[in-house]
């Protein structure tokens, strides 16, 4: 464990520089002004397939590439992985977030039960299709079926430490007003349901949420750290951590805004580990304080 975070803190103050995190936070605030204080929303609300996967993409792919110029000053072409990681890995996160896996539920278009487990539907569709996604990309890409990241972790304990720490943070969140117009999620159900909700479908919903992180940490601490790092090595974090910060503007401002520095910190572990299974529990067990700081506050 101590090794661990003595290699993560080196590689943090090694890869830090004043000016990339300068000009990243710059782009995140200004981005945060413009979703959040005005009238443009880069989180889509409603749109059909096509536009919001072309949407997107663009969008994904701008955070990328305007990442990859903030590192390292110049978007070079270096081999045909690079150019495959640029395109398909927008693609593959535009399609997770674009596919309606709602209207494959068994339920009455619009009734109450499609509207409650219209995000778990999502949640569930997009982990399978992006393990789907990424294990055809594993077979072109490494010549063998397999998922990136999935090895076991060495300790699970520099997370533990990291979840506890975020813990002042979070009950501060907790108490904010745009905190409680998104959290608890699992409120859907009782919006939906009414007196119907049982604990059964609140036990679904948060399961549901808990396997979405899965394909989180595959696509982000899998697949992009490994991927990208055998081509710019350390250098991969800052842009990673910049697209990781794109998918959270439909959160709240301060959620938003934090995903960049825990992109930075989990990408920088990740990078060490080649596992994305204590990412996963640290995202697990903020999104579930998440939930009950919603309910008590």
């Amino acid at each position: 464990m101590k090794k661990l975070i003595a290699v993560t803190i080196s590689e943090l103050i090694q890869t830090f520089s004043a000016k990339k995190y300068l000009l990243s936070i710059a782009v995140i605030l200004f981005v945060c002004y413009l979703n959040y204080y005005s009238t443009l929303h880069f989180w889509l609300r409603g749109e059909g397939f096509l536009f919001s996967t072309f949407w997107y993409f663009a969008l994904f792919s701008f955070f990328l590439v305007t990442g990859l110029l903030i590192e390292t000053g110049k978007v070079e072409i270096k081999n045909n992985a690079f150019i495959n990681i640029l395109f398909f890995a927008p693609l593959f996160f535009a399609l997770k977030v674009s596919i309606p896996f709602y209207k494959m539920l068994p339920f009455q278009n619009g009734s109450s039960n499609q509207l409650a487990f219209q995000q778990p539907s999502a949640w569930i569709g997009g982990l399978v299709v992006l393990s789907v996604l990424l294990f055809f990309y594993h077979k072109l890409v490494e010549g063998s079926w397999n998922l990136y990241g999935i090895k076991k972790t060495t300790s699970l304990r520099p997370y533990i430490l990291l979840i506890v720490l975020m813990i002042p943070l979070l009950i501060w969140a907790s108490l904010q007003k745009d905190f409680s117009i998104v959290y608890p999620k699992a409120k859907a159900i009782a919006n939906y349901l009414g007196t119907s909700a049982n604990l059964l479908h609140y036990l679904l919903f948060e399961a549901s949420y808990a396997f979405d992180f899965i394909s989180i940490e595959l696509f982000f601490r899998g697949f992009l750290i490994i991927a990208l790092s055998k081509i710019l090595g350390k250098h991969c974090i800052l842009p990673i951590a910049l697209f990781y910060f794109s998918i959270h503007l439909g959160k709240p401002m301060f959620e938003a805004i934090s995903s960049f520095f825990g992109g930075i910190i989990l990408g920088t572990i990740s990078y060490q580990t080649k596992s994305i299974w204590g990412g996963w529990l640290v995202h697990v067990s903020i999104a579930m304080l998440m939930e009950v700081f919603g309910y008590l506050f």
